[in-house]
């Protein structure tokens, strides 16, 4: 059973990729006239969002290539912790103004080349970086220094909040 389990359990490039192409397949079926479109009060547009992402992917690149240490723990300690936060969709949070759109008209098609771009780029890092290294470039909240695995990790979560909250987008739009 063990390993019949362990048989589901995607490799991390392929996790990010699987999650990278849900993402891109959602925004691509977004027309031009409705990426920029305030789906609700509060609320950023579509291309707001792919913006934050293309962001946020790219701290983590900037993660995966900064100053590292070794890591005195077990790799992926935070993983759960990191997941649980993300994926609860009670929580809410503001974004880091790092990471944060600015409020302007975006290109769809140029979003796009950017958030796959910025996606394949981390899947190399994934795949050819020591991922049980300590980064040190910036601390998480609450926690502290993360490894590369579990930043990946963060990558992946947050990624399938911002995918939830996109198809939530869609949906308001009517698209």
């Amino acid at each position: 059973m063990e390993q019949q389990k362990n048989a589901l359990v995607q490799p991390l490039p392929v996790l990010i990729g699987s999650v990278a192409q849900a993402q891109l397949n959602l925004f691509e079926a977004v027309k031009q006239s409705e990426v920029n479109r305030i789906p609700f009060e509060g609320s950023w547009t579509a291309a707001e969002l792919i913006e934050h992402m293309v962001l946020s992917i790219s701290s983590s690149i900037s993660l995966f290539n900064g100053p590292i240490r070794d890591t005195n723990r077990v790799p992926d300690q935070y993983v759960q912790y990191v997941k649980d936060m993300f994926l609860n969709f009670d929580l809410k949070f503001k974004s880091a103004p790092s990471i944060a759109p600015a409020a302007k008209l975006y290109d769809r098609d140029i979003l796009i080349k950017k958030l796959r771009t910025a996606y394949n780029s981390l899947i190399y890092l994934v795949e050819t970086k020591d991922l049980t290294d300590t980064c040190e470039l910036w601390e998480f909240p609450t926690i502290g220094y993360l490894t590369r695995l579990e930043w990946a990790y963060q990558a992946v979560y947050h990624a399938q909040r911002h995918t939830q909250q996109l198809k939530n987008i869609i949906e308001h739009l009517g698209v």
